[in-house]
């Protein structure tokens, strides 16, 4: 089995994007002993840069001159004068006796923050716009690089796209520190691993994968870490950037990557052996390898009874028929299967249609773009103004429609529980595909009826059957079907009952996740 899982990740690699290395090195600058060498270069380097502050201070009682270098607003200024600039003045040297030493510097900082020395230009200014203090010291060709990095962000709140009503009211914010050590919080084991990447030839993103070594399988591991090594491009602005350029089909409507802003979930998933990529400026956080089934979990369906999650879980289910056939059900009934309908609905529906313009395949296409325009606009609009619009727009445009005899009453129905059922999927991205899957249905429904319908529903099938999540089949375990993994997928069982771990993800030596309450272990 683990050969062939290599074999499916071998086949399903991206190719690289480019063969030029993602970090060079400029020219390899060393750092002079003259401290004049060096405040001229760094000047003449960030050039009409405001924002970096150089500061030169004389030490008293001496005739050393040290230069401050840090970038406004990513380091803690107040700290700067209450602390370096202290331990050096307590370091002055008052007698012959005592000089300014590598050693001797780098002891009295390590008293204040973690310093770290540097040699070389392109480690200096990286760490300089990374939100360290710089510290050069006249007569000595290192640089001290201080870890002092302060800034203002946003604190830890619940995150809007995934509330709960039981569970933890914490979400990631745009730091990444903040959000490795809300992971840390969590998990206190040393086999939580965090190695740590920077991404974009500009940007320098800072990118961390998280994973447990004992749990997670090594081959997706590793594959995960090469796929990103890879990316080549001027910067990362935000996770999704990651998501769309190591997935195996970038161009599927159907996202193969799970995005969180939830710490609760991300451990979760961490301890089924899965990798989760935290990236800085983001609040999102990428979990993988997934199946199609996981996009219909809740943050809470571990929190609730079971037999609730059980319920609610079919009615995603059924959200999402709902959200992608409706339209196309109304188009096929009306315009090629009538006879299907009851005799009393018929009419009804008849009498309706008397006297609209449009064929219901017209009535079906113009209604649900009326809807995309009214949630765009909704999105863009301020918090309190887009739900007004949202909900009496669409109030005032369909009984306007309806008087004016432009659209049936019964595709309003339709139309409405349409949304509902899209709105009932947890996850937005499968949601936003979901949106879109109707329309490719309702065309075919409205050229070809009931078989361009059924036939639309094969090609989605095959396409999802040859999506692949690092080597996990998406539909899993569904196709191919393993009735051992079906426990926590359509229903949960309760968790005492929860005993291994799903096989895609974990290693297959350490699947088992918990001892069972009963003797009798067969009983799982």
């Amino acid at each position: 089995m683990k050969k062939a899982f290599r074999k499916i990740i071998r086949k399903v690699s991206p190719p690289k994007l480019l063969n030029q290395p993602m970090n060079k090195s400029s020219d390899g600058k060393k750092v002079h002993a003259s401290l004049k060498k060096n405040h001229d270069y760094l000047q003449n380097l960030f050039k009409d840069c405001d924002d970096i502050d150089f500061r030169k201070i004389k030490i008293a009682d001496s005739s050393i001159t040290v230069l401050i270098v840090y970038v406004d607003g990513l380091s803690a200024q107040e700290t700067i004068g209450a602390d370096i600039v202290r331990s050096l003045t307590i370091l002055s040297p008052t007698s012959k006796e005592m000089k300014f030493t590598k050693e001797n510097i780098h002891q009295r900082l390590l008293s204040v923050a973690q310093a770290e020395e540097k040699n070389e230009f392109d480690n200096v200014v990286e760490s300089l716009l990374g939100g360290e203090v710089l510290l050069f010291v006249d007569g000595i060709n290192t640089s001290f690089s201080i870890d002092l990095r302060s800034w203002e962000g946003r604190t830890v709140e619940e995150p809007s796209n995934e509330q709960t009503i039981r569970g933890p009211r914490e979400g990631f914010t745009e730091t990444l520190r903040f959000n490795t050590a809300l992971i840390r919080r969590r998990i206190k084991n040393n086999d939580l691993k965090m190695k740590h990447l920077k991404v974009g030839r500009q940007s320098k993103t800072d990118v961390v994968i998280s994973y447990f070594a004992s749990i997670a399988d090594d081959v997706v591991v590793k594959e995960v870490e090469e796929r990103i090594k890879k990316i080549d491009i001027d910067g990362v602005l935000e996770s999704s950037y990651i998501e769309e350029l190591i997935e195996e089909r970038s161009i599927s409507i159907f996202p193969q990557i799970l995005n969180t802003e939830r710490p609760d979930r991300v451990v979760g998933h961490l301890l089924e052996g899965k990798v989760v990529i935290l990236v800085d400026n983001t609040p999102f956080a990428l979990v993988l390898p997934v199946a199609l089934a996981q996009f219909f979990h809740s943050p809470e369906d571990h929190y609730n009874r079971y037999v609730y999650t059980f319920v609610t879980r079919l009615f995603r289910l059924l959200g999402f028929f709902l959200a992608t056939c409706l339209p196309a059900i109304y188009v096929i009934l009306t315009s090629y299967r009538y006879e299907m309908i009851p005799i009393d609905i018929i009419f009804s529906i008849a009498e309706t249609r008397e006297e609209l313009p449009f064929s219901p395949f017209m009535e079906a296409l113009l209604l649900e773009l009326v809807v995309e325009f009214l949630r765009e606009a909704t999105l863009r609009l301020p918090g309190p103004i887009g739900q007004t619009i949202g909900i009496v727009g669409a109030l005032v445009i369909g009984e306007a429609a309806v008087q004016a005899r432009l659209i049936s009453p019964i595709l309003v129905i339709f139309t409405a529980t349409t949304m509902l059922g899209s709105f009932a999927i947890p996850n937005y991205n499968m949601a936003s595909s979901v949106r879109l899957l109707r329309f490719p249905l309702l065309f075919a429904s409205g050229l070809l009826g009931g078989f361009g319908f059924v036939l639309t529903w094969m090609v989605i099938f095959i396409h999802l059957c040859n999506l692949h999540s690092f080597g996990v089949p998406f539909l899993q375990p569904f196709s191919p079907l393993k009735l051992s993994e079906q426990r926590d997928n359509i229903f949960r069982i309760p968790i005492r009952w929860l005993r291994k771990r799903p096989i895609q993800s974990a290693k297959p030596e350490n699947i088992k996740r918990q001892k069972g309450v009963e003797d009798d272990d067969e009983k799982a």
